[in-house]
Parts: structure tokens; sequence; C-alpha cells
């Protein structure tokens, strides 16, 4: 396969001119090509959803959490998902634990790893009795907010799709 090319614009000049990529390895600031197959190699872009905020708590790694403004002054702050009546949904993840004022990383969607003892093929929600925790039994009881949040893929990771919560009527 011939080396890619790629145009680059003189910013002086403004002459538009051919240039063969030489790059290999990691490097910052390269042009990035597809593989034989057409697409782009997945370890270079970045995890689904990732975002970051400062930790309102402590999180357990794999905990389902939301983001609020806390502190003085006020900041995005993570705090793990409530789904009890008066409770908030999840809006993430986070895969690792992180403490109280940490700034801590979170994900909207994809592999949830941080967890343990999962059923694979079965459906999870969150869990109104363990606040960031999942549950396989369906939420009931009215107030409480029914949110499902994945599919367990493996015994350790949940492949996240979470769902808008509903509070229960009854």
């Amino acid at each position: 396969m011939a080396a890619p090319k790629y145009l680059k614009r003189d910013a002086t000049s403004g002459h538009v001119s051919e240039v063969i990529s030489t790059e290999t390895g990691p490097a910052a600031e390269v042009v990035v090509s597809t593989t034989s197959g057409g697409t782009i190699d997945p370890t270079l872009l970045p995890v689904s959803g990732a975002s970051s905020a400062i930790a309102g708590e402590n999180i357990p790694a794999g905990g389902y959490v939301y983001i609020k403004l806390s502190g003085s002054p006020a900041v995005p702050s993570l705090f793990k998902a409530v789904w009890s009546s008066g409770g908030n949904q999840a809006i993430g993840f986070v895969l690792t634990s992180w403490t109280t004022g940490q700034t801590a990383t979170y994900y909207d969607s994809g592999a949830n790893s941080g967890l343990t003892g999962l059923t694979v093929g079965s459906r999870y929600y969150g869990d109104s009795t363990t606040a960031g925790g999942v549950t396989t039994t369906v939420p009931t009881g009215a107030g409480t907010i029914s949110q499902f949040l994945g599919t367990a893929s493996s015994t350790t990771s949940l492949e996240s799709d979470i769902e808008d919560g509903i509070i229960l009527a009854s």
C-alpha cells in the first residue's frame, strides 16, 4: 500500500502542497489513515462519552452516578445515583473508585467493567436499595425510579445503555 498523503496549506503564501505521511508509532498531531478494511484503529479514539467532574462523595468502581452543582463556589460534582423515592437517575458510571474532592472520570455509555458478580445476558436496573448499585430485579414501588442501565456481557462487564428513568406510580 502506498504511503498516505494529505494536503498542507502554507499559512503565509496560501500555497497548497501534497505531503506524504511518514509517521509511524505513537505521535501527536499526525494524520490518521484508515486500515485496509477502511476503518480507524479504535485504540486511536477516545473512550465513548468520557467526561470529568469533582467527586462529591466517595464513589466505588463501577458505580452509576448523577451530576449536580455542589460546594461553594458551586461546581459540577458527581454523586452516586439514587433510585429510591426522591432520588436522582444515573447519567453515567465510573470505572475506578474516587474519593471526595478528586477529579473523577465518568462515562455515559460503553462497557462498565468496574463491576463483579454479574450474570451474562441479564438485564440490569438501578438498585433502589444501594446508591450507585445495580440489580436484575425490576424496580417496583410508588416514587421509585425505574431505570434500565444495560445488559451484562460478562461476569465483570455491563454494556451500558442508560435510559431515562421512570418515576413509578405504584
